[in-house]
């Protein structure tokens, strides 16, 4: 099962079997590593060649806080004005595209969920503009670990969910978020992590707690560290 294009309005029992597997058959899939993609925002004020160089260094300055290295970076959208001021200056937006390797300081980093009445999306980078924090889910280490798979960020229609497919099953990739087990570890605790679905729109979700918090239940993932 490599999609979820149908599997939205299946009956909960279907659609809980259906997303087992595909999390299951999405472990086999991820030998191919795919990259961090973070977009990173710079700002800059001033008059407007000075506002446009001062958004693209304050852009760039953000990637390299990150651990992007500058040549990881495109211009994704901008620079743009958004505001005029009075005395003439502007305000102006960039956004970057960093895609590769970021050099990340600690061996793990805790991955967290947020929600908007349209989506849930966990993530251990920032969330977009308009997502509320709900909590952690565990940590994930930010390299391979023996035992270990990559975890990817994906999204179908709007909604954003986790899976062990390079592929995200054949739907649009986002961003790695990450490395999990595959099977609970031995001398190691942890914590199931768990796709989740909401019974009353099908919202895929990620979850720690065994009942999925009282909704449809659509696999396990694999296992983060509490």
């Amino acid at each position: 099962m490599r999609s979820l294009r149908r599997a939205i309005g299946w009956s909960a029992t279907a659609l809980a079997t259906a997303l087992a597997l595909t999390s299951l058959g999405g472990t086999a899939a991820a030998a191919a590593v795919g990259p961090v993609k973070l977009y990173v925002k710079g700002f800059g004020s001033g008059p407007l060649n000075v506002a446009e160089q001062s958004a693209r260094e304050t852009g760039l300055d953000a990637a390299v806080a990150r651990g992007f290295a500058r040549s990881d970076c495109r211009v994704s959208a901008g620079p743009t004005v958004v505001n005029s001021l009075p005395n003439g200056w502007v305000q102006v937006h960039i956004e970057y595209l960093c895609t590769g390797e970021p050099v990340v300081g600690s061996p793990t980093f805790v991955l967290k969920r947020y929600h908007k009445s349209s989506d849930t999306l966990s993530t251990p980078w920032d969330a977009p503009v308009g997502y509320d924090l709900q909590g952690p889910l565990g940590s994930l280490y930010t390299a391979p670990t023996p035992d270990t798979q990559p975890l990817y960020l994906c999204q179908v229609r709007g909604d954003h969910f986790a899976t062990t497919d390079v592929g995200c099953e054949g739907q649009t990739y986002v961003t790695r978020l990450g490395w999990l087990y595959g099977a609970p570890p031995a001398g190691v605790p942890s914590l199931p992590l768990l796709r989740c679905l909401r019974k009353e729109n099908r919202q895929i979700f990620e979850s720690h707690q065994t009942d999925c918090e009282g909704q449809i239940h659509g696999g396990t993932l694999g296992y983060v560290l509490p």
